[in-house]
Formats: structure tokens, C-alpha cells, sequence
């Protein structure tokens, strides 16, 4: 009866927008399975490759993707990043690698 007052636990309201870095590009991005949790390979302005990663705020007052790091390690090859990425984010090797639509 009271459909409005209850809590909507869905993914569905979550943007899906890429975040942009300073140090980079996002090539490619893996979100996680539930939709609130993902991981960008960045290539950076230097010629090599980082990662940075999200997670979405269910909180009341923020709704919003929020950073968790970024930068923090410098590979020489995509691969290396790749491989890296899988090792910090194993759930990573389990989703399909999104490529950025506005290329």
C-alpha cells in the first residue's frame, strides 16, 4: 500500500557514467556483479598504465560514486596493469571489460 515509503535496493538508479582522471584516460573499466563496486585501467599522459577505482554511496544524502584510489602503482604495459588489476580485484576476472562508448 505504502509502495513509496519503502527502501529501493537497485542498481537500476545507479549512474553509469566513467569517471575521468587527471593523470589519464580510462581505457576499459570491470564493474562488479552487484553494480557497486568498479575498477578503471587508466593510461596515463606519461605512457603508461594505472588503475583507479569506485564505489557506489547508498548513504541517504550522497547517491554518488566515490573514489578509493587512483594512481597509487605505475606499470610499463597495459597487460602488466591488466594482470594486476585481477590480482586486486579478483572478481574482476569474472565480468566483461567495458570499453568507454564515447570514442
Amino acid at each position: 500500500m505504502l509502495k513509496w515509503l519503502r527502501k529501493q535496493k537497485t542498481t537500476a538508479n545507479i549512474p553509469n557514467t566513467w569517471a575521468r582522471f587527471v593523470m589519464g584516460a580510462a581505457v576499459c573499466r570491470w564493474t562488479h556483479a552487484d553494480g557497486k563496486q568498479r575498477v578503471y585501467l587508466i593510461a596515463r599522459n606519461d605512457g603508461c598504465f594505472s588503475c583507479g577505482s569506485e564505489h557506489f554511496s547508498d548513504d541517504e544524502f550522497e547517491k554518488c560514486w566515490i573514489p578509493e584510489g587512483a594512481g597509487g602503482s605505475i606499470f610499463a604495459s597495459e597487460a602488466i596493469a591488466v594482470r594486476e588489476i585481477g590480482f586486486l580485484f579478483p572478481w574482476s576476472r569474472d565480468v566483461a571489460r567495458e570499453e568507454p562508448q564515447d570514442v
